[in-house]
């Protein structure tokens, strides 16, 4: 049993604890309150020179401090012939790409300011175009030497589409324009202008670019075929119609360049991009029936399509694809009909 004398004592204990921990309590946030600024007034101050926030803050930056400027652009060029002169090509050609790269990138930005400044200020328009003018100037001569390190790589599949853009950007009525020409010609992949030397040109140095290299492909094809090899008959025909396909722009592009300049130029290319146009769709439609007896009609009908879209289907390809179309249940009127007529067009359309 307790004594009254033991309860008056925790009773008194008890309250005391409870005061203690109610006075804590209350003061705990007092010290935390203490502790957090009570206002602007205590936040650390910034100069508005410093403040990245402030639209009128402007901080130039040195040209040579960033990679997108046209002293970055000559200080990769200057790397690139250090790579070439001791024969490393595979950096110089990395250090040539980023080159050409920014050059192209100053450019088309210089171009756009130009443009968006055009009937606001004639100044700032025609300095900006002029700055665009020069950058591309620079890309092009960084391409120019980007091609010649792929031939002395021995990579002519790389040089030829770069040269042919040179042409495109710099007319081949101007000296890097001629230069790159030359370079076609020496190559083999197009026959020297009148105004042209002939050099010393090496169809065979095109390799895989080339019209003998896509029949070359062809024939591979043809003996897996042969062996009843489809996959790789898929496979070779694939590339060699993408390597005809490749020819017939880049002969096209050419014929484009030159029309009104050079008539022969413009139509010895002309006629190249329509006789490898037909090899390509020839290498399609050897596909499409490769895809038949592989019983992959999904494959072959896209293929037969754009045979007619390119030949027309008035002429032989043309009709041929139209019949495999026709037998695989695609189409469900025979062409030509009985009593047809139809026109015979000159050349296939690309």
């Amino acid at each position: 049993m307790v004594n009254s004398g033991t309860v008056c004592l925790l009773r008194s204990t008890t309250g005391i604890a409870l005061g203690a921990i109610v006075a804590f309590t209350l003061l705990q946030p007092l010290k935390a309150q203490a502790q957090q600024p009570s206002g602007p007034e205590n936040r650390p101050q910034v100069e508005p020179a410093d403040d990245p926030t402030d639209p009128s803050n402007v901080r130039t930056i040195t040209q040579e401090s960033t990679l997108l400027s046209v002293q970055s652009g000559q200080r990769l060029m200057a790397e690139a012939s250090n790579a070439i002169s001791s024969q490393n090509y595979a950096a110089a050609s990395g250090k040539l790409q980023e080159s050409r790269q920014i050059f192209n990138q100053l450019s088309n930005f210089y171009q756009q300011l130009a443009n968006s400044f055009s009937g606001i200020d004639p100044r700032l328009s025609d300095a900006n175009r002029a700055k665009a003018l020069e950058t591309a100037q620079m890309r092009d001569e960084a391409t120019y030497q980007l091609a010649l390190v792929h031939r002395a790589q021995n990579k002519p599949e790389l040089a030829v589409p770069l040269l042919i853009q040179i042409i495109r950007s710099q007319q081949p009525t101007r000296d890097l324009g001629k230069k790159a020409f030359q370079q076609l010609v020496e190559l083999g992949f197009v026959e020297a202008s009148d105004s042209q030397q002939a050099g010393n040109p090496n169809p065979t140095e095109m390799g895989l670019l080339s019209i003998p290299g896509g029949q070359r492909l062809m024939a591979e094809a043809s003996d897996a075929i042969s062996n009843q090899n489809y996959a790789l008959a898929s496979q070779k025909l694939q590339e060699s119609r993408q390597v005809y396909n490749q020819l017939s722009n880049f002969y096209q592009q050419l014929a484009n360049s030159f029309s009104g300049i050079d008539a022969k130029v413009a139509d010895t290319n002309r006629t190249k991009a329509l006789e490898t146009a037909q090899l390509r769709d020839e290498a399609t439609y050897r596909l499409a029936l490769v895809h038949r007896a592989e019983n992959k009609p999904e494959l072959a009908l896209p293929l037969l399509v754009q045979i007619i879209r390119s030949q027309q289907p008035t002429r032989d390809l043309g009709k041929k694809a139209y019949q495999q179309l026709l037998e695989l249940g695609f189409v469900d009127v025979p062409y030509p009909r009985q009593g047809g007529r139809s026109t015979q067009p000159t050349s296939s359309n690309k």
